[in-house]
């Protein structure tokens, strides 16, 4: 393995051309860790909440004050509500800086992500649960390698791009996306059930990125698990009213290019305060996220968290039945191995998901 590597690095030395074209393939392909590992940890998406000691249990007095209390002192019941007839227009930002230990080229990455989010409530079912279609209105990615702008895309810009270039497929593709419609079919507890609209949304992908091995490294941009992530809010949320101190926790397996991530979450509600112009719960988010397998599948490589942190804030409007803000601090470590070497890479990113507007 120190020969090959040994020999590689002599190799870019003698054609520095080259190696800036391998790097740069090695590292859109890491993009697609960004965005379906790090952007989607959104607010930690639990499959089970577990009160810590002194929180309320949904049987208790309590429980039956939990909507009075929302705008008062008393409990607050955290539940999501879907009306049918209205639109909820969110955007995601989030700016990621990287420094990668590549052998004989330490690279510095810096990533920032836009997407325009439109969720539209369709009807409400007979058990309880919702059917919402999701939109992506508007898409902006900027990358830069070492001071390089690699890749620049706004879906509200005409300008034409290079064919061939590294921001190309990944236009195209995010491109794509773009208005195309995603049902959501929603459990009376507000976790996603079905997702249809998945096979269109890939036929409009493949037309737009007809080079199979192109759309390979990043087709998670699109497929069930990460769309999944786009509606699990409630997963944050706790199953029964609580009170200003009381924290409940979460654990879940989430799926991604890299292979399964555990993300354990803890979140604490600490106080009542005014967020764009809504009454919120202030909930604190705290957690740590390691791999639980890892896989090198389409990427050509196997990234391993070697550490994980989340520490961050989010509002929740009790009687919008919506988070109105959330923001997220992630610092994390990944041990990276391709066919040809192995190196390390230092990730902190900030992650906001913002609620602009509810209409009409």
């Amino acid at each position: 393995m120190r020969t090959r590597r040994r020999r590689l690095e002599l190799f870019m030395d003698k054609d520095p051309e080259r190696k800036r074209i391998w790097s740069e393939k090695i590292y859109m392909k890491n993009i697609v860790i960004l965005l379906t590992g790090s952007s989607l940890i959104l607010f930690g998406c639990s499959k089970s909440n577990n009160s810590a000691p002194g929180a309320n249990n949904a049987n208790s007095t309590a429980a039956s004050s939990a909507s009075s209390g929302a705008a008062g002192g008393g409990p607050a019941e955290l539940k999501l509500k879907w009306l049918t007839g209205k639109q909820y227009d969110m955007q995601l930002d989030m700016n990621q800086s990287s420094d990668i230990d590549y052998p004989g080229h330490p690279i510095h990455q810096e990533l920032k992500l836009t997407q325009g989010l439109s969720y539209s409530p369709l009807k409400d079912l007979e058990n309880g649960g919702h059917q919402v279609e999701l939109k992506f209105n508007r898409q902006n990615i900027d990358l830069t390698q070492n001071g390089k702008e690699i890749v620049s895309y706004d879906s509200t810009q005409k300008t034409p791009l290079q064919p061939g270039s590294p921001a190309a497929p990944v236009a195209a593709a995010m491109g794509a996306m773009l208005d195309a419609p995603l049902d959501y079919t929603f459990a009376p507890d507000g976790s996603v059930q079905k997702i249809d609209g998945i096979d269109s949304l890939a036929g409009k992908i493949t037309a737009a990125v007809p080079d199979q091995q192109q759309r390979a490294s990043m087709q998670q941009l699109y497929d069930a698990d990460t769309l999944k992530q786009y509606g699990d809010f409630s997963h944050a949320l706790p199953d029964h009213p609580v009170n200003i101190g009381d924290s409940w926790s979460s654990t879940e397996d989430i799926n991604s290019p890299a292979g399964v991530m555990t993300v354990d979450g803890t979140y604490t509600f600490k106080n009542r305060e005014q967020h764009d112009d809504h009454n919120c719960v202030h909930i604190l988010v705290n957690g740590d996220v390691k791999t639980k397998s890892a896989t090198a599948s389409s990427l050509g490589a196997v990234v391993k968290i070697q550490k994980g942190t989340i520490n961050g804030d989010a509002w929740f409007d009790p009687d919008l039945g919506m988070f109105v803000d959330s923001k997220t601090d992630q610092d994390m470590t990944l041990d990276i191995t391709t066919r040809q070497t192995s190196f390390t890479e230092h990730m902190k990113q900030n992650i906001e998901m913002s609620l602009v507007s509810v209409n009409p």
